[in-house]
């Protein structure tokens, strides 16, 4: 069910359809392939509601890319009425329906009768239903309120008695339904937007969620923002559970595998220190937390504890400073950052990559060639770092290749965001500009 979009069908699919979700995609690319079945269960499941999923070959339809800003891979756009928005959804079938249905439905879908409320609960893993006597009032408000800024749950709302009886509670209240764990979870709070959307955060997922990468926008992306991650390739331990119900809401808690090497190497967790536990602040800063030592109920205690006070600092990763760093391209690791990067004398143009990285690869002569062009400037430095083993605080990577620029004197971590064409004459214009 998803359609095959090109130069030629692009501009009618879109235009004869009031939602349409496009996934521009390569070949060579992973976590495309991981998508994939993902994207195309989510199209037959969307079918009904009308809504269209298609895919550009970005490699072929470089146009089509490019007219849409296309620079990483697997890129999701959702064009409503033919304009394009940004898709914030997650990269499972389910949080793709759940993610689609809300962006293009109404806040909170009205339930006549408790078959439709119970033909709803059954639509998806997780749904939050409002049950009240009336749709009106403070209450309903505050209901609405949340189901308008909730861009991931689908949300139901209801006044069939019969409903509210079989959920367990009478109007007004609201019930997060889930297909594991307990089951349900009944709003206990003031009836207040931020209030439902802090329920809602800390029981939409499982207690505890085994990592793969097609939860990780979930982990990664809840707005609690902290996760508390224990790597081990056995079962959990009872002590695990019991601490991650004392802090539900919290953190959210994580099991991984040492088969999960992309998160293991980003960490910098080894398999042979297993089991580790690992606090992470997501968001821009993503600052890692490792606890040392044995993993004991106590310690892991005594570690949450420490990180929601304050009282411990985050850890990043560097490799060893090279013995040779002569130019002209420069090495940069998370230990020899501020000597070089920071140095007040240069403005330094810096690459942060993936070795993995087809884009990085593809603009590495380019880099080359401007270090040798640079090479005898006195001023301005052309320096690369990976950034898969390599931290600096307060410099946020969402993607490779990233570019940032540092004039002379910059005292900021985060330096500029260089964001140019990626051609030689590209980088001379803008350096050649910078410098003067």
């Amino acid at each position: 069910d998803v359609v095959t979009l090109t130069k030629n069908n692009f501009d009618e699919t879109i235009n004869g359809n009031d939602y349409v979700l496009v996934e521009f995609y390569a070949p060579w690319c992973g976590h495309c392939k991981n998508l994939a079945p993902h994207f195309a269960k989510a199209a037959t499941a969307l079918k009904a509601d009308g809504v269209v999923l298609g895919a550009v070959d970005a490699t072929i339809e470089k146009d089509l890319a490019s007219q849409f800003g296309v620079r990483g891979y697997p890129t999701l756009k959702l064009f409503k009425n033919g304009k394009a928005t940004e898709y914030k959804g997650g990269r499972t079938e389910d949080t793709i329906v759940s993610y689609i249905r809300k962006a293009t439905g109404p806040p909170a879908k009205t339930l006549e009768t408790a078959a439709d409320v119970a033909s709803f609960i059954d639509s998806a893993k997780v749904v939050v239903v409002g049950y009240f006597t009336e749709l009106a009032g403070a209450e309903y408000d505050a209901f609405i309120a949340a189901a308008s800024a909730d861009e991931d749950n689908a949300f139901g709302v209801t006044t069939d008695a019969a409903a509210a009886s079989a959920a367990g509670v009478s109007g007004p209240a609201i019930v997060l339904h889930k297909k594991f764990d307990e089951g349900k979870n009944v709003f206990d709070g003031a009836y207040e937007a931020s209030s439902i959307a802090t329920f809602v955060a800390a029981n939409r997922m499982p207690l505890i969620i085994p990592f793969t990468m097609d939860v990780a926008g979930d982990i990664f992306q809840s707005p609690i923002g902290k996760v508390a991650f224990l790597f081990t390739d056995d079962a959990a331990p009872e002590f695990f559970n019991e601490i991650a119900n004392e802090y539900k809401g919290k953190y959210i808690f994580s099991t991984a595998p040492s088969s999960e090497s992309r998160l293991t190497d980003y960490l910098g967790v080894k398999k042979g220190d297993f089991p580790v536990f690992f606090i992470v602040e997501t968001g821009g800063s993503m600052k890692k937390f490792p606890m040392d030592g044995e993993v004991t109920a106590d310690a892991v205690k005594a570690h949450l504890s420490a990180h929601a006070s304050g009282s411990i600092k985050p850890s990043f990763k560097s490799d060893p400073v090279p013995a040779s760093n002569d130019g002209p391209l420069y090495t940069v690791v998370g230990k020899n950052f501020e000597d070089l990067v920071l140095d007040p004398t240069k403005n330094v143009l810096l690459e942060v990559y993936a070795p993995w990285c087809g884009h990085c690869k593809k603009l590495q002569p380019t880099l080359d060639k401007l270090a040798e062009h640079y090479k005898d400037s006195g001023d301005i430095v052309i320096a690369q770092m990976d950034g898969t083993s390599n931290e600096v605080d307060g410099l946020s990577v969402r993607g490779f290749p990233t570019i940032r620029f540092y004039p002379k004197n910059s005292r900021s971590n985060a330096g500029e965001e260089y964001k140019g064409g990626r051609e030689f004459a590209d980088f001379t214009a803008f350096l050649d500009s910078k410098a003067t």
